[in-house]
């Protein structure tokens, strides 16, 4: 029944799995070719991108322990289609299982934070390209390079996080089936 529910929202094909991690590197080359142009705003959107790239595929994979975390959106009480969901919900989801773990709340401290909570200020970052947003959060200031640069040392750390537990999950799975040899 799990499965049946997991698989109502995670429809991804073979072809659609592949075409996003197509679109994953196309984004990270994407934002290379935006640091070297200096067009530092639109390379952070592409890393926001490249990130919620990251974690559909990661959900795709694990759909039962997106369910599970009781943060998988829905749509009229049924969940909502893998394509459809926000970065927003694709972090929640995240953050919750502990794929990127997250310690913070509202307030924000360096200290404290983890991978997760920096994952939230790309998606922020990302969302400049909303001109309201852009608007409210940045009035008057210019994405720069710093940006771009710790924008790419996040989503590079979320892919290492990611990877991390697939490979934890591996070992898990090989383990088991040690054991029932």
């Amino acid at each position: 029944m799990l499965r049946e529910t997991a698989m109502s929202f995670t429809t991804l094909t073979e072809d659609q799995g592949r075409e996003l991690y197509r679109l994953y590197r196309f984004y990270w080359q994407e934002a290379r070719l935006c640091e070297k142009s200096k067009a530092y705003l639109a390379g952070c959107l592409m890393l926001g991108s490249a990130l919620e790239t990251l974690l559909m595929l990661m959900i795709n994979v694990y759909p039962e322990v997106a369910i599970i975390s009781g943060k998988a959106p829905t749509k009229r009480g049924h969940p909502k289609p893998l394509f459809e969901w926000t970065l927003s919900e694709l972090l929640d989801v995240a953050k919750t299982v502990g794929w990127l773990p997250s310690t913070l709340d509202n307030e924000w401290s360096s200290r404290k934070a983890k991978i997760g909570d920096y994952a939230d200020v790309s998606r922020q970052i990302r969302n400049l390209i909303h001109p309201a947003r852009y608007a409210e959060d940045h009035f008057r200031k210019r994405i720069t390079a710093r940006y771009l640069a710790h924008q790419f040392k996040v989503v590079g750390l979320c892919q290492d996080w990611l990877a991390y537990h697939n490979a934890q999950q591996l070992l898990k799975h090989m383990e088991n089936e040690e054991d029932n040899d």
